[in-house]
């Protein structure tokens, strides 16, 4: 990676740290947004489609797969190479989930279009070069994580 690509990598956490410093984890629901005008202005109409922000994201090198599993209660999708792993990562690092994740914002933008409810963004887990993000579709975190 660049140190160009470092740079931005590292002021982004940054950015996102001493928000998390200001508000807790609070910050995470200011957040739910970040990335969507971006996607919307790539795909237009086609942006409240899982499957077209998927094959978008892979074409154009965000990641290189992207594996989706879903249900009426939970969105899952498993990422390799995520362009964003290194500032999730930052915050593992800490001991901190990320609070926020501008491609999980994308598909729960879709997900809140397509069924007219916000989806909740669980935990996001990083295991080797995968990120896996997670939401709740239609009940808060506490259903699907005893689910």
């Amino acid at each position: 990676m660049s140190d160009i690509n470092n740079f931005k990598d590292q002021m982004l956490y940054e950015v996102q740290k001493a928000f998390y410093d200001e508000r807790g984890k609070g910050a995470r629901y200011r957040l739910t947004l970040t990335g969507v005008p971006y996607i919307k202005s790539q795909l237009g109409e086609k942006a409240n489609d899982i499957e077209t922000i998927k094959s978008w994201l892979i074409e154009n090198k965000f990641c290189t797969e992207i594996e989706i599993e879903q249900d009426e209660i939970e969105f899952k999708a498993k990422m390799k190479n995520c362009c964003l792993y290194n500032i999730s990562n930052s915050f593992y690092e800490k001991g901190m989930q990320p609070l926020s994740c501008p491609i999980a914002n994308m598909f729960m933008s879709a997900i809140e279009s397509e069924l007219g409810l916000s989806p909740e963004l669980l935990p996001i887990d990083i295991k080797g070069e995968y990120c896996g993000i997670r939401c709740a579709k239609i009940a808060d975190s506490a259903v699907v994580e005893g689910n």
